[in-house]
């Protein structure tokens, strides 16, 4: 009976108390705008948000990844600088929301064409974007169908990418 009640109010869950409080309808203009513009679905955008800062654009990770989706000045910022002949943006700009969002969906956008023969085409994306290009192709499947969370042998990479996977199908169910 406790565990029912527990599961009723929802205190049984995959989730931290912490995440709960979270406020996932913050920058869903934005979201919606970025994700749109990149030809992604903005609820994966969004399951990406959540799992990367939990909607804080100031967040900061431990790799130096900045805000929002956690772009890394010397990986996807710089590629995206690059390719749009524009100037790599500092740290400071890197927490405006707009730019996060444009470079992280462009990021995203880019994995999701890289895989798009995979039937677990987002599956890789999440790959790439969580643990870079060489991980995601030697995740690749052998076959267009074939698994990839299985093959992954970083348990943190697998992790992240069940906990977005989960989130994303809630927020399509919604």
């Amino acid at each position: 009976m406790i565990a029912f009640l527990a599961a009723a109010v929802g205190l049984i869950s995959d989730e931290s108390p912490r995440d709960w409080l979270v406020n996932d309808r913050l920058f869903a203009k934005e979201i919606e705008v970025a994700a749109k513009r990149h030809g992604l679905d903005p609820q994966l955008v969004r399951s990406v948000v959540f799992q990367e800062s939990r909607f804080d654009p100031f967040t900061r990770g431990s790799k130096g990844e900045y805000g929002l989706m956690q772009v890394l000045p010397s990986g996807s910022v710089t590629d995206w600088a690059r390719l749009n002949r524009k100037k790599v943006p500092s740290g400071d700009e890197l927490t405006s929301p707009e730019l996060n969002l444009e470079i992280g969906c462009w990021f995203l956008a880019r994995a999701m064409r890289r895989y798009e023969k995979y039937s677990q085409k987002t599956v890789l994306a999440l790959a790439m974007y969580n643990a870079g290009i060489r991980r995601a192709e030697k995740w690749k499947p052998a076959t267009k169908d074939g698994d990839v969370v299985s093959r992954i042998d970083i348990k943190s990479t697998r992790r992240y990418i069940t906990q977005v996977m989960k989130r994303y199908h809630r927020y399509l169910a919604k």
